[in-house]
């Protein structure tokens, strides 16, 4: 009866940390907002990086994993494509404005976690700089970049944007 009652004992105390009344749901809330580099599902993001050279200007087109929350799917894929393809394009007919310009791609898929937790808004932005100074900013929401109608153009507004001057 002793053992028994002992074990009963035991049992409550090693069960009373599981059912707690104070709740730790903010400690791994904030955990989880500070992951970056990987989904909320904990699959790595891919950093994809290309760069053109074009004499002594170099332009460097980056999918940052820091500041995205998702892989690319294949209609952010498809967008990239369409971008980095009529970039190539542009750059055959013209030069680069300056010597050092980077385009950074984020995708902000669910706002769960790191940046895109922070910035609360569902969308895929590309901020473009100029020998290492901001220069513009321009966003989408996913519905137009899946729609087949409407991603192109909007990888011609980006890149319409960022180097026409």
């Amino acid at each position: 009866m002793k053992i028994i009652m002992l074990l009963s004992i035991l049992l409550i105390l090693s069960s009373s940390n599981s059912f707690s009344a104070t709740d730790n749901s903010s400690a791994q809330t904030d955990s989880f907002a500070s992951q970056q580099g990987i989904t909320h599902y904990g699959m790595p993001i891919e950093e994809i990086k290309k760069s053109y050279k074009q004499q002594d200007a170099t332009l460097e087109v980056l999918y940052s994993k820091i500041l995205s929350d998702d892989s690319m799917d294949n209609y952010v894929k498809r967008f990239y494509d369409e971008f980095l393809r009529q970039l190539e394009t542009w750059l055959y007919a013209n030069t680069l404005p300056v010597q050092n310009m980077k385009i950074v791609i984020s995708n902000c898929k669910f706002c769960n976690i790191g940046y895109c937790k922070k910035k609360n808004v569902k969308e895929v932005s590309m901020v473009s700089y100029k020998d290492d100074k901001r220069y513009k900013e321009i966003a989408f929401k996913h519905a137009d970049i899946i729609d087949n109608s409407k991603y192109k153009n909007s990888a011609l507004s980006a890149l319409t944007l960022f180097l026409d001057n």
